[in-house]
């Protein structure tokens, strides 16, 4: 029998079994990208979880002392490409975050928003920043050699602290790096000039000084204030009088953990407000989702406000938790019992944090002994 095409309902995709004229449009913009196999050390050997669009993880260290190094800056850059044929770059996507008090890192696998039919994942660069360093390339060393000892999980950063006669000219073309990097190079470029001004022959030009550390940047700290203002909890809850923002003082404030107490003035802890938040911590969301299962026991998940959440209700207090996956986001939200009148309330409060997960920001952490104690509450 001769061949026949296909019907059109029929016809395959690279997304899968489509009608053509119903979703070529989708198709063309919905597909995947196809993931190139991860040229890195050790990613051969674990292929079920190592893979170029991640997850990564790491450590940085100090070269000398081993000690980790807190609040180095790390990014991470996916590059696309796209085409059949005639292939060309197709854009990045970019991620920054900073290091633990153990100098851990851990960068979630790729946003995925570059999406389309012949479009590709090609390669995965991986910065990190300290001043008062050299920086890290995933790709290159600073002697300008390829790196051949990156790994996607479990990687090790050794970082070398900055010597005099080391050139910040050539260390702001060796990092050729992303815009969040570049901003936190920005203070070498002066000292570039004077390195490049004795290079060319201005011998009496003084050699730059050896970087510090900045003041206030060794960690960064998470702040979650701005996720449930005093008066969105009033005009929900109906009530009239002020609350005292505070923080929670059962588990140490910390750059991937923030944790809030919204306190009523002069009542008692049953018209209180408090919530919890995890963002992006060492590990993944799996250790917070025991917590909650630990914290709500026999409470069964739902989606009242995320595909994972779970609402607790008794005479004292409602709690609502959620883990929002593609933000790396989990909640704990607590609300008294005379201040959320029923657990419907309580999901409203925690449902307008979920909406407003974008007002979650990082700020310095405390230098002086009075602000430590102030931020350890």
């Amino acid at each position: 029998m001769p061949r026949t095409t296909p019907p059109t309902s029929l016809r395959v995709t690279r997304c899968g079994w489509s009608a053509l004229v119903a979703v070529t449009a989708w198709s063309l913009t919905a597909c995947s990208p196809i993931v190139r196999e991860a040229p890195f050390a050790g990613a051969a050997t674990r292929p079920t979880d190592v893979q170029l669009s991640g997850p990564f993880d790491g450590q940085v260290v100090d070269t000398t002392t081993d000690k980790p190094i807190q609040g180095a800056t790390v990014v991470a850059v996916w590059s696309y490409d796209r085409g059949d044929g005639l292939v060309g770059p197709y854009g990045s996507e970019t991620l920054e975050l900073k290091t633990d008090q153990a100098g851990r890192y851990r960068v979630p696998a790729a946003p995925g928003k570059i999406r389309g039919r012949h479009v590709r994942l090609v390669s995965f660069s991986l910065f990190v920043y300290k001043r008062g360093y050299v920086a890290y390339r995933s790709d290159a060393t600073f002697a300008g050699e390829p790196r051949t000892d990156f790994t996607l999980r479990h990687n090790a950063v050794k970082l070398r602290k900055w010597r005099k006669g080391d050139s910040h000219a050539q260390h702001l073309v060796y990092l050729a790096a992303p815009p969040a990097v570049q901003m936190q190079a920005r203070w070498e470029r002066e000292a570039a000039n004077l390195d490049l001004y004795r290079t060319l022959g201005g011998a009496a030009a003084p050699l730059a000084a050896d970087p510090d550390p900045e003041p206030g940047s060794t960690l960064q700290m998470l702040s979650a204030h701005a996720l449930l203002p005093p008066e969105e909890v009033r005009l929900r809850t109906g009530y009239t009088d002020a609350f005292t923002p505070g923080e929670l003082g059962d588990l140490a404030r910390t750059h991937f953990y923030h944790g809030v107490h919204l306190r009523a003035r002069d009542r008692d802890e049953m018209w209180d407000v408090a919530y919890r938040v995890w963002k992006d911590p060492p590990g993944g969301l799996d250790s917070v989702r025991e917590t909650f299962r630990a914290t709500l026991p026999d409470v069964e998940p739902t989606g009242d406000v995320t595909a994972e959440t779970w609402a607790f209700d008794d005479d004292k207090v409602r709690a609502v938790a959620f883990i929002d996956d593609d933000a790396g986001v989990g909640v704990l939200l607590t609300c008294g019992a005379m201040q959320c009148v029923d657990i419907e309330t309580a999901i409203i409060l925690a449902r307008y944090i979920a909406e407003n997960i974008d007002a979650l920001e990082f700020t310095d952490a405390p230098t002086t002994a009075a602000d430590k104690t102030g931020a350890a509450r």
